[in-house]
């Protein structure tokens, strides 16, 4: 009996672990894909196709992005908080990520009452706040992984704050002539 729960822990262990390096290394995936796609053809649900459509599609991660200023002199562009698609704000005043209860939820990330242990000063005042870390942020192709980011309640916030958390993650970014330059 011993020797099968071993056995049990030890795929399930195994499982977890390849779930976790696919989850890191996305390429993996795009490459068997691609492998898969140079096979003969053999008949496929629609489902199947179009995951492999979506795997070819995908560009290359560059890690360079460029986000222009916008008429108030803010850089605005569309990020993916673990998958969530959120506007977001580069903001190099904030320590770290900054977004309200409401947009935490919509990216899989869920504070209780008693997480708001933080006094944060905002612009319109101090606000309450919970620590979470975000399994990826992404811009374009830029990607990072476990990035911090502090929770607001939904009256205190209501854009999402690219910060510091995320900025001190790339290798370079830079602003010039209305742009900013970011490379991973």
């Amino acid at each position: 009996m011993l020797r099968y729960l071993f056995l049990v822990f030890t795929v399930s262990l195994s499982a977890l672990g390849a779930v976790r390096f696919l989850h890191d290394n996305p390429d993996v995936a795009e490459n068997a894909a691609n492998v898969a796609a140079s096979q003969p053809e053999v008949p496929q649900d629609n489902r199947a196709d179009r995951v492999q459509e979506n795997l070819r599609e995908r560009p290359l991660l560059s890690g360079t992005e460029r986000l222009r200023a916008d008429g108030r002199g803010h850089y605005i562009g569309e990020f993916l908080l673990n998958s969530s698609r959120v506007t977001g704000v580069i903001d190099t005043g904030a320590t770290a990520i900054a977004l309200n209860r409401s947009a935490a939820r919509r990216a899989g990330v869920h504070v209780t009452s008693n997480d708001f242990v933080y006094q944060v000063n905002t612009a319109n005042g101090t606000a309450r706040a919970a620590m979470a870390v975000l399994d990826e942020v992404r811009l374009g192709s830029i990607r990072v992984r476990n990035v911090e980011a502090m929770i607001l309640e939904d009256d205190s916030l209501d854009i999402v704050l690219i910060g510091m958390s995320f900025l001190r993650r790339l290798r370079n970014f830079e602003f010039a002539n209305g742009t900013l330059e970011m490379k991973l």
